[in-house]
């Protein structure tokens, strides 16, 4: 049944450009499949094989100045009877614009589209199919939304940085429902200080400011302003020699509560290295495709209280042996402030297949 889904899947999404010249058009896919064991104490030993996520993108070039893409994700949901099953949604879908008076330098994007400081964090952690980075776990931003965006490249094809402004809904690729009619705004910056360095040339400095309105329905007596949201994500990768990475992701995220209600903040913090097999043993030809990872999160959902965070721990073992294929195999812990929760603790073994 999987199989059938996927498949049908690819069929689809390829169908809808079978009119578009095949040399302008190309077509990607990724799968994530793992085997997870529970190890706390109280699960009995349950465990499961999984496909997480199944992912078909379409990227054509229609002119010189357009082109467009389209990701279908297909990922396990719950129906309204408790039941689990696979799902097709569509995660992106827009048009690009590069206007000749952009002088490559400008690109306008507009429909469902990639938030760009989650999907710049998910390239410096480099391990999506093994966990969300720490803000899209928390819910605090979606990875993808409806808008109209801008993007200004700095230096050639953006090696210096870049820049971004982008007026969104404010819901989600899956759930696309306005609840009012506000919209957000979110700007984004990213910086290579070490562009023209070999050493340090894939060190990266990334911020965001997101500010809008919760996707709720507002009355009219009530003020937007109780329902407010702002979150503020500073990020950075630093890398040596592609040797070692030790990157940074940390989030503040503001909301309202309603009426006469004091504003909650939640913050999500987040650290994670990598150090890399391939020029430590050049000449083996297993091991130079290995490394070691590790990341902690920190996770604070009300920062007034004491005793609600808690602690996420994932370490473990890289093998990437061709460009289209990775695996783990990694433990992970969640441990919480508060005494009385239990300790979560897993082995997983995971690998994911692109082409």
């Amino acid at each position: 049944m999987r199989g059938i889904a996927i498949a049908a899947m690819f069929l689809m999404v390829s169908a809808m450009f079978s009119s578009v010249d095949a040399a302008e058009t190309k077509v990607h896919g990724r799968l994530y499949v793992h085997w997870g064991l529970d190890m706390t104490s109280e699960a009995d030993g349950a465990n499961e094989l999984a496909l997480g996520r199944s992912y078909v993108t379409v990227k054509s070039k229609l002119s010189d100045y357009t082109s467009l893409r389209i990701t279908t994700d297909l990922r396990e949901t719950e129906d309204n009877k408790g039941k689990t099953r696979y799902d097709v949604i569509v995660k992106y879908g827009y048009i690009d614009w590069k206007p000749k008076f952009g002088n490559k330098v400008l690109k306008l994007r507009f429909g469902l589209q990639p938030t760009p400081y989650i999907d710049y964090q998910n390239k410096l952690w480099g391990r999506r199919y093994l966990s969300k980075t720490v803000g899209d776990k928390n819910k605090y931003l979606t990875s993808s939304d409806l808008g109209l965006s801008a993007h200004i490249a700095l230096g050639e094809k953006g090696n210096i940085g870049s820049l971004f402004l982008g007026i969104f809904n404010g819901t989600s690729y899956s759930a696309l429902g306005e609840e009012n009619k506000h919209k957000d705004v979110n700007l984004f910056a990213r910086l290579n200080p070490f562009w023209q360095n070999d050493d340090l040339g894939k060190t990266a400095l990334t911020g965001q400011f997101y500010r809008g309105t919760q996707n709720k329905e507002i009355p009219d007596s009530v003020a937007a302003s109780d329902y407010e949201r702002q979150l503020i994500s500073i990020g950075g990768l630093f890398s040596y020699r592609k040797l070692i990475d030790l990157g940074i992701d940390l989030n503040w995220y503001n909301f309202g509560q309603g009426i006469n209600l004091e504003d909650k903040t939640s913050s999500g913090m987040s650290f994670h290295g990598t150090m890399y097999f391939n020029q430590l043993f050049p000449d083996q030809l297993f091991l130079r495709t290995l490394n070691l990872f590790g990341r902690v999160d920190l996770n604070d959902p009300n920062t007034d209280n004491s005793d609600d965070g808690s602690t996420y721990i994932i370490a473990g073992l890289e093998c990437v042996p061709t460009k289209g294929f990775k695996a783990s195999i990694n433990l992970r812990s969640i441990s919480f402030q508060d005494d009385t929760e239990v300790t979560e603790k897993y082995l997983f073994i995971n690998t994911l297949f692109k082409f």
